[in-house]
């Protein structure tokens, strides 16, 4: 699929209590959206992401300067409110170039009703169509609800590694290292 049908992307999908939610891109207006989507999510979950959150000005650079050769940026909108966000990071003109990374965070709004998976299923589709070969995704140990979906959708668990993430009050926790593969090399034979 080529950058500018990703660009273009669209989907509009059906949450478990009907809610209707457009899927799309992060666009260059979406900072301040993005950063009220984070701001909603609750303290104990934001503070095991990768990123400091909190900090609008880093949020608003992550709209203001995409590029989707690099990251591509999926979020999930129910009326004019981002409710999530779902990242595919590549590795281009890397070794791991066929290796991607996925991230994803529910904001309060859309949390508990299926749209982490929904999201989850919708990269592993982008992944395929742009020629990723495999997902990786670090989800920390005792984060059951987010194990799960990665699991449903056909993740496996490879490692744990222990004491990886440490958060801003200097607490270690454990990160399960999950992959799921799109191609496997051994399909060619």
């Amino acid at each position: 699929m080529p950058l500018e049908q990703l660009k273009r992307f669209r989907k509009v999908v059906k949450l478990k209590d009907g809610t209707l939610v457009v899927l799309r891109p992060l666009g260059e207006g979406d900072g301040q959206r993005l950063v009220d989507m984070f701001a909603s999510i609750p303290e104990t979950d934001r503070r095991l992401l990768k990123h400091d959150v909190t900090d609008a000005t880093l949020i608003a650079s992550w709209a203001n300067h995409i590029r989707f050769e690099v990251v591509f940026p999926l979020v999930a909108q129910i009326d004019d409110e981002i409710v999530a966000d779902a990242t595919l990071h590549k590795n281009p003109g890397t070794s791991l170039r066929h290796v991607a990374e996925v991230r994803v965070a529910i904001g309060a709004r859309a949390r508990g009703r299926g749209l982490g998976r929904i999201m989850l299923e919708e990269l592993v589709a982008l992944a395929d169509k742009v020629d990723i070969e495999q997902l990786r995704a670090e989800v920390p140990v005792g984060s059951a609800v987010a194990q799960r979906a990665f699991e449903k959708v056909g993740f496996k668990q490879e490692a744990v590694f222990k004491d990886y993430f440490k958060t801003a009050d200097d607490q270690y926790h454990d990160v399960a290292v999950m992959f799921l593969v799109l191609r496997d090399r051994w399909e060619e034979f």
